[in-house]
């Protein structure tokens, strides 16, 4: 299976005279044509029940032995049965909880129906075909399955996102080092998402081309009062020329420069604390091959906030995680991969990888602010910001961006 099989699909059910056309790539169903308005509970429960009660009858591959064993027709389900809640937190996407499966013989009781935004922003195809992986090798919620605008994930009962306060402590950020760690040395790429996941071309400086460019672009934002505020706010010519000087001289010379699948969005709402104790990383749509270093800076930065509904695009920096916090977080780190390490050579003195880690990463923190900044002026292109001030959100991180700059390179 690969993210072609969805594009395959899609013009399958387009060609098709079916309204509900299905499929199953990556054994799991996919209704290209079913489409969840948000504005009713209703539809998002039908949609939910349409896909996790249906039996395709074959894949795209021509198998036709993968059906579900607990098949029940949608038409004998009760919906007043089923309870839906929204799950706050999302800042790119719609998320819901559906909750009522027990009385159907369903080895979960509760899912979580996810309704994609970041619209161009985001390779849905590759990204549910990720996802999908990663939660084969369980490192991500189970997946049940995709339609049109949305998919349907594994939902964590009573699981609680780890807070601001969660990430400065000690003992917590140890576990997510840990937890970062195993993700990056355990992950395997699959030959079918070798193409879009080549671990010898990480994903960010062509991601940020791409952000740059779609930047400049814009003709205009969707009201009179955000285009005053976007060019007052930033100089994209000016990042543009910055995004050139940090691929060029940036990076430290002596970084390591290594590569892994990344998360690259670990906030705390993508940190779960499960009812077992354990910690649960979610969320990896802008996951990809990247440099760890990038990965690490960017779990810093997120300390400091800025995406919640309260912070309304407001980083508090002060929040930055201490030199301390930073040197227990990476010699963790650090650990957990000298046990991946399988060629004797590449162990290096462990104070000596300690303290260049850090220096790559501090470079890194630079990278992040630009990248999330250009996120953001793209997301109030187009999506608005009466919900989310995503150019205040940018004017901050490139604010802080510069403010960094300034003190790395005046030595203080």
């Amino acid at each position: 299976m690969s993210p072609r099989d969805f594009q395959r699909a899609r013009k399958e059910a387009k060609d098709s005279s079916e309204t509900e056309y299905s499929t199953l790539i990556y054994n799991h169903p996919y209704f290209p044509n079913l489409l969840v308005d948000t504005s009713t509970s209703d539809s998002i429960i039908t949609t939910a029940i349409t896909l996790l009660f249906s039996n395709p009858s074959s894949s795209l591959n021509g198998d036709s032995s993968v059906k579900e064993s607990n098949y029940v027709s949608t038409q004998d389900v009760d919906l007043s049965k089923f309870e839906v809640t929204e799950v706050e937190g999302g800042i790119t996407n719609a998320l819901f909880c559906i909750s009522g499966f027990t009385s159907y013989n369903k080895p979960y009781s509760s899912i979580l129906l996810r309704i994609f935004g970041a619209e161009g922003m985001i390779d849905r195809d590759i990204e549910t075909s990720t996802f999908a992986t990663l939660a084969q090798q369980e490192l991500a919620p189970p997946y049940y399955g995709r339609f049109g605008n949305g998919r349907i994930e594994g939902y964590y009962e009573g699981a609680i996102p780890l807070s601001m306060n969660d990430l400065r402590d000690l003992d917590i950020s140890k576990e997510i080092a840990v937890k970062l760690a195993n993700m990056h040395y355990e992950f395997c790429i699959p030959p079918s998402l070798g193409e879009y996941h080549d671990e010898k071309e990480p994903s960010l400086w062509g991601q940020l081309g791409s952000w740059i460019d779609q930047a400049m672009n814009i003709q205009q934002y969707q009201t009179k009062e955000d285009d005053a505020r976007a060019k007052e706010y930033y100089n994209l010519q000016r990042i543009q020329q910055e995004l050139k000087w940090l691929k060029a001289d940036g990076i430290p010379a002596e970084a390591q420069g290594i590569v892994a699948f990344c998360h690259n969005d670990l906030l705390a709402a993508n940190i779960l604390k499960r009812t077992n104790g354990d910690i649960s990383l979610i969320d990896f749509e802008y996951g990809g091959v990247n440099y760890i270093a990038f990965d690490i800076a960017n779990h810093f930065n997120e300390f400091c906030g800025g995406t919640s509904a309260e912070d309304n695009g407001v980083p508090d920096y002060t929040r930055f995680p201490s030199e301390e916090q930073q040197d227990l977080f990476l010699r963790t780190y650090l650990d957990v991969k000298r046990q991946y390490s399988s060629n004797g050579d590449d162990i290096v003195d462990a104070e000596e990888e300690t303290i260049l880690l850090l220096k790559e990463v501090k470079a890194y923190v630079l990278v992040n602010h630009l990248y999330w900044g250009l996120w953001a002026v793209n997301q109030a292109a187009t999506e608005g910001t009466s919900e989310f001030d995503y150019l205040e959100y940018a004017k901050n991180r490139f604010k802080r961006y510069f403010e960094e700059k300034l003190h790395i390179h005046s030595g203080k």
